[in-house]
């Protein structure tokens, strides 16, 4: 049987929900609409889908507990202060930030922005603090920059070193602390979401670093090489 995880890609850092949720809330809207048409009557006309919002309940532990993800049952790698303050400088740098979902039919991971963040600390529990967060589907809206060529028997978009016939030079990049794979993608081609290629160029590297610790299968390390394609 899988495990089950929530994880928080946040700018480098790696956020493990602590304690699952009772209910994950996955909203998906539609942009239909309906118009009316003689002899017809009333007609749907199909539209693209809304962006996806996922939303859930639960609360971060100050102490250790038995039903804690496996990172928390015998230690607090974060407290949920430090837990608290990293999602709410996500949202004052208004960055997108990474959702990963491990463990269900319905696996995801993708782009998300933080559309609300709502806490307390209740009595009787000190130190645990009770939260509701909603996130929302993030697309990269940023333009794109392509290189045409005036060249009819060549491809639209053509790298320099194409066009002088010389192979391009393999690209790399050294893991530093902090670092994650959509970082990475982001820092070198502008778009976060494209992490999935370096991860495909380095899968061999990276599934054997990976493999018996638990820890997801995005997860990089300093001092690693990577290639980027």
């Amino acid at each position: 049987m899988r495990e089950y995880k929530i994880i928080l890609l946040i700018e480098g850092n790696i956020l493990t929900i602590p304690v699952l949720p009772d209910k994950i809330e996955i909203s998906s809207p539609g942009q239909n609409e309906t118009e009316t048409v003689l002899e017809l009557g009333e007609i749907l006309i199909l539209k693209q889908i809304g962006l996806r919002e996922i939303s859930w309940s639960s609360f971060f532990p100050a102490h250790p507990a038995p039903y804690c993800d496996a990172k928390y049952q015998y230690e607090v790698p974060n407290s949920p202060t430090v837990m608290v303050q990293t999602i709410q400088d996500a949202r004052e740098r208004k960055k997108p930030i990474r959702l990963i979902l491990i463990g269900t039919d319905l696996d995801i991971n993708t782009a998300v922005g933080i559309e609300s963040f709502d806490y307390d600390e209740r009595g009787g529990e000190v130190g645990d603090i009770y939260y509701k967060l909603k996130l929302k589907e993030w697309k990269d809206y940023s333009p794109q920059k392509i290189i045409l060529s005036n060249d009819p028997e060549q491809p639209a978009a053509v790298k320099e070193a194409d066009r002088a016939g010389a192979p391009a030079a393999e690209k790399t990049h050294t893991v530093v602390r902090g670092d994650s794979l959509w970082a990475i993608a982001k820092q070198h081609y502008g778009n976060g979401s494209r992490y999935p290629e370096i991860y495909q160029a380095n899968k061999d590297v990276i599934d054997a670093r990976n493999r018996g610790t638990g820890n997801p299968k995005y997860t990089i390390y300093p001092g690693q090489v990577l290639r980027l394609p």
